[in-house]
């Protein structure tokens, strides 16, 4: 008989069991989460992971301060030489959170916002319409696959600018670049253009507030990780964050919305201010009119019947389960992408081989760990490619690893060898 001992053991066993398949289910079917969520705590292409880590060691010294609730109390009310940060689609701000984001830069300190819209009460604050016959409304939108950015001082204007696109999954996808109406930029002081789009619609700006400034970017697409990958991406976030003054950073995590949020909250505060619409719900609207109240009804009146003939008893649907994918082979391709864009020949080489070996493991069962002798003698003998070839993009690959620079040649041949082996292996 066993023991209270042994029951324990096996129940602690079978949990055990159950928590390791758990996780290993779980870790083969993770997607790579393509959406622009602008988070710090992610590594997914549109999180801001990267750039939150380059900001904590930006200014020695000075911490770096996560804001996870409400600004307010949480901004200091005096000057420290203090920056605010937000990156996100969208920025909500109450209007005791916009009081403390004002009072914080009117003592002196400094508030960076990117994002894809900007909230129109803020705005009331910031733009007084400087120039003639302008009043503000919201972030325009600019759709193109790619984007050129720069800078309009000097020192930080490059010749050829920073070229931006847009990877959707794994191909380059037209996106909404959003930009600030140039006509409401004038030569008298307020809003003035620090950074453009394609070297004529503003996209980074400057407004004085109190002793403090905003700057204001309307594309966070540019901090994501994946536009962080290469130098340019890292030289242009530099050259930005340049405007920053050195003292602590206060990273808002807790004011971000959509963009889409975003805007239906300007679009209501836009016309509440402007125009005075009516307040009367569209509901009320309706039901004030006797043809639309009739079709309401009739819409409602269809709807229960509807509802009352579904309430038979009926074979629940089988769910159709897609096949898992391998996510791996995934990420490898959308970086391969990327290494194509950069001319990057020996990383996309490389890349190329972990697919190769990727294929072999899945395909023939193979360790590609120690790719010696013996594997090439059961790798013939499996795919029935003879051992010449094999050691020839063993070969090449070795020259690859070892070399400094890779020619554009040398990568087409290693291309050739590896298709080969695809078209012919067995």
């Amino acid at each position: 008989m066993l023991n209270r001992k042994n029951i324990i053991f096996y129940i602690l066993s079978f949990l055990a069991i159950v928590a390791i398949l758990a996780f290993l289910f779980r870790s083969k079917n993770q997607r790579i989460d393509w959406r622009e969520t602008y988070n710090p705590d992610t590594r997914s292409p549109y999180g801001s992971e990267v750039i939150f880590e380059l900001l904590k060691g930006y200014f020695p010294g000075h911490p770096l301060e996560v804001l996870k609730d409400s600004i307010n109390g949480q901004l200091p009310t005096d000057s420290e030489q203090a920056n605010y940060i937000f990156i996100g689609e969208g920025l909500y701000l109450d209007s005791v959170g916009l009081a403390a984001l004002l009072k914080f830069v009117e003592a002196g300190n400094l508030a960076f916002i990117s994002s894809k819209t900007i909230p129109f009460d803020l705005m009331e604050n910031l733009y007084y319409g400087d120039c003639e016959e302008t009043y503000w409304e919201d972030y325009y939108l600019f759709q193109d696959t790619m984007a050129r950015l720069n800078f309009e001082h000097p020192s930080l204007r490059r010749e050829k600018g920073f070229p931006y696109k847009y990877l959707l999954r794994h191909q380059v996808a037209p996106y909404n670049w959003s930009y600030i109406d140039p006509y409401l930029f004038c030569e008298e002081e307020g809003m003035a253009s620090i950074g453009t789009l394609n070297d004529s619609l503003p996209i980074f700006a400057r407004v004085a507030y109190g002793d403090g400034y905003f700057y204001l970017h309307t594309i966070p697409l540019v901090f994501t990780n994946i536009q962080l990958l290469d130098e340019e991406g890292l030289e242009y976030a530099n050259r930005t964050f340049s405007h920053l003054q050195a003292g602590p950073i206060y990273w808002d995590d807790y004011s971000r919305v959509s963009e889409w949020m975003g805007r239906r909250r300007n679009e209501r505060q836009y016309y509440s201010a402007s125009r005075q619409l009516s307040t009367e719900s569209p509901l009320q609207y309706i039901l004030g009119q006797p043809p639309l109240a009739w079709g309401w009804y009739l819409l409602l009146s269809l709807g229960l019947l509807y509802l009352l003939f579904r309430a038979k008893r009926k074979q629940r649907i089988i769910p159709v389960l897609e096949p898992n994918t391998n996510t791996s082979l995934e990420f490898l391709s959308t970086i391969g992408r990327l290494y194509f864009m950069q001319n990057n020949h020996k990383q996309l080489a490389l890349q190329q081989m972990k697919l190769w070996q990727s294929y072999l493991r899945e395909r023939y069962f193979l360790q590609t760990r120690d790719m010696d002798s013996a594997f090439v003698e059961k790798l013939a003998h499996k795919s029935e490619i003879s051992k010449e070839v094999i050691n020839k993009i063993l070969l090449l690959y070795r020259n690859i690893s070892s070399s400094t620079f890779v020619s554009e040649n040398t990568l087409i041949d290693f291309h050739r060898l590896l298709d080969n082996f695809y078209k012919n292996s067995k």
